[in-house]
């Protein structure tokens, strides 16, 4: 019995059906889950110095990985046609912000900003 179309094109064609991109998810949550061990293993010596919590600075980023992944569903539900209609406004946004840090920064370790 020869194979049809269909089944030649098998493959990973389980992680590309439907509307999510499930290769694009599973790296995601990799890259995320590989940060958060980063964050962990480095400060909490430091965290646990500072507070007597050594997972002070996991919980935060934790707590960051969670909301940006909640956005990141929540845009992805998205069609992506309503972003092209924003994408001039948000680009004028997006750079008068990054001019703003520039001159209006604020004062690190009571050092003033240089101009």
């Amino acid at each position: 019995m020869a194979k049809s179309k269909k089944d030649k094109k098998k493959g990973i064609s389980f992680f590309t059906k439907g509307s999510n991109d499930y290769i694009i998810w599973i790296v995601v949550i990799m890259l995320l889950a590989l940060g958060l061990i980063m964050v962990l293993s480095a400060s909490s010596a430091t965290s646990l110095a500072e507070s007597g919590d050594s997972y002070k600075y996991f919980k935060k980023q934790l707590l960051a990985a969670s909301v940006g992944i909640v956005g990141m569903i929540i845009l992805s539900r998205i069609d992506y046609k309503i972003y092209k209609r924003f994408a001039v406004p948000i680009y004028i946004v997006i750079v008068g912000l990054l001019f703003a840090v520039k001159f209006v920064g604020m004062e690190s370790r009571t050092e003033l900003k240089d101009g």
